[in-house]
């Protein structure tokens, strides 16, 4: 072998190492490995095992280099003593990755240049350069270990041989720089900036505004969505339609209040505080409603007197709306019926106590 066209193969190699190493620190690979060879004719030399040595450096993602020697002890194929041979060679080889994110595989081709040796029993060497073109593939058992199989043609430049030799052996990893595996982008199926683990609205129409759990966002509070309300800004605790705009009554109607009085009394007792409480939940909720308080007395005594005795009975009801639930005095009106509209007989005493009462009527604007 030239020695010449050798040292120029190895410092141009080198200098592609040094410029990849700058950018990427790969792993170290120590390759012991036991394989078979197979010599040209003209070498006179049987099929023999053969054995492998290589020290590999990962420059990047998808490059290598790699020192490897083979050593073959062959016989002569016609079995003359004299003819047996020791084949060694050394040399530097390129190797081309084929890594795939998350496999155990990976493939690679490789070619090389190695000054190579026949030591005829000391009766006479052959001394030559050999090319060497060829793949393997490795397969990962561990972060450090690793089987590989190999195989290459090896041509010999000046004695014009072909040679082949496959090989079957470990390898063990050391140094490198880890990177960290990628990760992959939490999903948002529908597109509106939530992750879907934290999305409690998926499937949200595209372009709909939404908060940080993934919502549609609700600004005035009122069940419906922003992006379906036709009647932004409604008040706080109103009854709305699915368009998100006030619900408005249109009829009128009596609501079923049980306030009693004692006789002669327009006195509200503490037991009647839950149906107010129940009227002016219903007004807070319909802000377009109106009420009539309606007063009613029993036939005891004279009309005139029972006129006004119902009229503070609606009088008290209405104030205490009013001072003790916090509805405007502009919804509210009180009307005194007397003993007018009875709604039992007058002639019993239990009659009586239920002509004692005070009716709200709710009337929409």
């Amino acid at each position: 072998m030239e020695k010449r066209s050798i040292c120029a193969f190895i410092v141009g190699a080198a200098c592609v190492s040094s410029g990849a190493i700058a950018e990427t620190e790969g792993k170290w690979y120590l390759n012991p490995a036991i394989g078979y060879q197979v010599f040209d004719h003209s070498q006179d030399l049987d099929e023999e095992a053969t054995a492998l040595f290589g020290i590999e450096k990962e420059l990047n993602n998808d490059w290598g280099l790699e020192l490897r020697a083979i050593y073959s002890d062959a016989d002569n194929y016609r079995g003359n003593p004299a003819g047996d041979a020791e084949v060694a060679s050394a040399g530097l080889d390129v190797l081309r990755y084929f890594k795939t994110p998350g496999s155990k595989v990976t493939p690679y081709m490789a070619f090389g240049m190695a000054h190579a040796q026949a030591d005829y029993e000391g009766i006479h060497n052959d001394v030559y350069t050999q090319l060497n073109v060829g793949g393997g593939v490795r397969y990962a058992l561990s972060e450090s270990w690793s089987l590989r199989g190999d195989a290459r043609m090896l041509y010999g430049t000046d004695n014009e041989t072909r040679n082949g030799v496959v090989s079957l052996g470990v390898s063990y990893a050391f140094g490198g720089t880890k990177t960290a595996a990628p990760v992959a982008a939490p999903m948002d199926s529908d597109g509106d900036g939530v992750v879907d683990s934290a999305d409690r609205c998926p499937n949200t129409p595209a372009g709909v505004v939404v908060g940080s759990d993934g919502c549609p966002l609700d600004s005035d509070g009122d069940g419906v969505a922003d992006y379906k309300d036709k009647c932004p800004g409604t008040p706080a605790g109103v009854s709305v339609d699915s368009n998100g705009c006030e619900l408005k009554l249109t009829t009128t109607e009596s609501l079923k209040v049980e306030v009693n009085f004692d006789f002669d009394s327009a006195v509200i007792k503490p037991t009647f505080k839950p149906e107010l409480q129940r009227v002016a939940d219903f007004l807070n909720k319909h802000g377009n409603v109106k009420a009539v308080i309606e007063g009613h007395a029993d036939s005891t005594g004279g009309e005139g007197y029972n006129q006004g005795l119902s009229q503070r009975r609606a009088d008290a009801v209405r104030n205490a709306l009013i001072n003790d639930f916090g509805i405007a005095p502009n919804r509210l009106s009180a009307v005194g019926y007397g003993e007018s509209r009875p709604i039992a007989s007058n002639a019993t005493a239990e009659g009586r106590a239920k002509n004692r009462r005070v009716v709200t009527v709710k009337e929409s604007k």
